[in-house]
């Protein structure tokens, strides 16, 4: 029962199950198209939380390992007629493989100089992405399979519980990183990187798991919205993934737990519910993320733990510490 109620698993599980009753609430395959991106767009904010919101290195090239593994898994299934069973982890290995290598010397910078270099990586592979059209099928993209399981294709329905579960198992991957020994050196190094080197922290290999993690955090959501869209294209390593990812971390909270999903369920739904506003969507979404950073400068996420925390303070005070409330009652009766 203790692990139920340790690093957030019970709040874990709740997620879940509220997330595997959904289909049954929806009433259209365009509606559970729309929560199925919310749950690549949480997983693809894990990463970039755990990067930049608890390590505290800010990359602006999350969408290209996004775009790595959608192709990664696109191509090794197109091109060589790998089964999309194999084809998952060879992608998600390719991604780790590209981030190992590109963190190494990048991660030397620090702030917008590494904010910049990550960008210009994702410029690199963009361009890439649409020039090299033998390869990559250039800005008409490669067509994704559907996938099948023994013999039958995996319905829309399938595939949303596949992604629930992968999201599940990223959010407990997540939590349980962060209230562990690598989450308190992500946390020393984010503070102060001399600070935490002085205290034995190494710095540099801290740096770059977290780089890595991210990259396959985003390799399977990537592989998840190719899947959804059943096709990979240049866009999916473009400027607006990440720009949508930084929203996410704005809106739900960066730094936080439950943050990711938060932030992902208002910026996928909200411009649907913003469209009744025509030519001015944009301008109420970007005056409503405005309203966020002033007011809600923690997110939705940190809102909802101060009013958890506010609540069992409450609770401590009604029923004093070393007192149970049935011997309480007891001395009232005598």
């Amino acid at each position: 029962m203790q692990f139920l109620f340790r690093n957030g698993n019970l709040a874990v599980l709740g997620v879940l199950g509220a997330g595997l009753i959904v289909p049954l609430l929806l009433s259209s395959g365009f509606q559970l198209r729309m929560v199925s991106i919310i749950w690549v767009y949480a997983l693809l904010a894990m990463g970039f939380n755990l990067l930049y919101g608890i390590t505290g290195q800010i990359s602006m090239g999350q969408q290209t390992f996004f775009a790595i593994g959608a192709y990664g898994f696109a191509m090794l299934q197109a091109k060589l007629g790998w089964s999309p069973f194999v084809a998952v982890p060879v992608a998600v290995l390719i991604v780790a493989a590209v981030a190992a290598v590109i963190g190494l010397p990048i991660l030397r910078l620090r702030t917008h100089y590494l904010a910049m270099a990550t960008l210009a990586f994702s410029l690199m592979v963009v361009g890439l992405a649409n020039r090299w059209v033998d390869f990559t099928g250039g800005s008409g993209g490669i067509q994704v399979p559907a996938l099948t399981i023994a013999g039958e294709t995996l319905s829309r329905q399938g595939l949303y519980y596949a992604l629930v579960i992968m999201a599940g198992i990223g959010l407990i991957i997540h939590n349980f990183i962060i209230s562990g020994h690598l989450g308190r050196a992500m946390q020393a190094v984010r503070d102060d990187e001399t600070g935490a080197e002085s205290l034995g922290v190494n710095v540099t290999a801290v740096k770059l798991r977290v780089f890595v993690l991210a990259a396959v955090y985003a390799a399977f959501a990537g592989i998840g919205f190719a899947l959804i869209s059943r096709q990979v294209n240049p866009s999916f390593g473009e400027f607006p993934i990440i720009v949508a990812i930084l929203t996410i971390a704005v809106v739900g909270g960066l730094g936080t737990r439950f943050g990711p999903i938060l932030g992902a369920i208002v910026v996928v739904l909200a411009p649907q519910l913003l469209a009744r506003f025509g030519e001015l969507e944009t301008l109420v979404y970007g005056l409503c993320l405005g309203l966020f950073l002033i007011f809600l400068p923690h997110g939705l996420s940190g809102v909802i733990e101060r009013l958890g925390a506010r609540f069992v303070r409450q609770a401590k005070g009604k029923h004093p510490q070393g007192l149970k409330p049935g011997k309480i009652a007891e001395g009232a009766a005598r």
